[in-house]
């Protein structure tokens, strides 16, 4: 079905008619928002948001939004940092979003084929790989996803038994949880993050990104810090995500010496019986890296399930020329 429309790039986008398509888009997830956009903006120095959307007599029917940062000559584009879901979103209700998302993902390519974006990437959430053109093929990946009832020990049945007996260790190892909200709490969720993100072998985020998000998401019920507590001391933490029934665990981490008392199953089982009793749909366990066998051990032995994400990357030949 041809349907009267009209496709450019737009930066910024109008935030009014940004957050409406959000709103009315059943694939949209929080850092589809203006806020999360936001957030980037603001950390990032001589950043942009830009989206490329489709326009009819309704306003925004479609976009896929994207941060544009400046390094040096060059320009990076993400669809949505960091490694965030991005790609294209369409108003529900649409005659023909299948040919909507096509459209905004040719644009999109085009895009990003600019001969100064050094790198660029998109990654969609439960995306479709025939709706990405020939020049921008996607890579398969996965995250895990736990369906949630408003009756908890409904869930909690779906357990394995290795988790249950873990989250009853963890009930035995006098653990406490509490939402962070202080400028404090904040300064003891980023110790251990740096200490977890380390021992994984990755580079911290700064400081002035997790006080942003305190500051800004949190607010506005887009994000939560929790503590986990032992003796009075934090142990372990979690950074957390919410749109529309969805939660999603941004950034989980915990000190290596308490791992006796089980801090990481204590936190996830009393989140999601918080969430259950709130009457959340989803909890979403992030990334899966693929041939991470231990991790989907874990996360499937809560009963979650893999969900595809497609990711497409691209580098600038000129880039790599100038980096050989």
């Amino acid at each position: 079905m041809r349907v009267a429309s009209e496709v450019g790039l737009v930066s910024p986008p109008d935030t009014s008619a940004w957050d409406g398509l959000v709103a009315a888009s059943p694939e949209a997830t929080v850092f589809h928002t203006s806020a999360w956009a936001k957030l980037w903006t603001e950390e990032w120095k001589g950043s942009k948001w830009e989206a490329i959307v489709v326009q009819d007599s309704s306003g925004y029917s479609g976009g896929i939004g994207m941060i544009s940062r400046r390094r040096g000559i060059f320009r990076t584009v993400e669809s949505m940092p960091f490694g965030t879901y991005g790609g294209p979103i369409v108003r529900e209700g649409h005659p023909d979003p299948s040919a909507v998302r096509r459209l905004l993902m040719e644009a999109y390519a085009a895009r990003v084929a600019r001969r100064l974006v050094a790198r660029s990437r998109v990654t969609w959430y439960e995306g479709t790989a025939g709706d990405f053109p020939d020049n921008l093929r996607p890579e398969e990946s996965i995250t895990h996803v736990l369906a949630l009832s408003s009756d908890y020990e409904s869930v909690a049945k779906g357990f394995s038994p290795s988790t249950r007996r873990l989250v009853r260790q963890a009930d035995e190892s006098a653990l406490s949880i509490r939402v962070a909200e202080t400028s404090e709490d904040l300064h003891a969720f980023y110790e251990i993050a740096v200490e977890t993100v380390r021992r994984r072998g990755g580079t911290p985020k700064p400081y002035s990104l997790y006080e942003r998000i305190l500051k800004s998401l949190v607010p506005a019920g887009l994000a939560r810090y929790h503590l986990v507590l032992h003796e009075g001391a934090a142990v372990a933490a979690s950074l957390h995500l919410f749109h529309e029934g969805t939660a999603m665990s941004w950034l989980p981490v915990s000190r290596e010496s308490s791992w006796h008392l089980r801090p990481n199953n204590y936190l996830i089982a009393s989140l999601l019986e918080t969430l259950c009793g709130a009457g959340y749909l989803e909890y979403n366990f992030g990334a899966t890296p693929l041939g991470a066998a231990g991790l989907v051990r874990f996360k499937e032995g809560w009963g979650a399930r893999p969900r595809s994400v497609l990711i497409a990357g691209r580098r600038s030949a000129l880039h790599r020329r100038l980096r050989s």
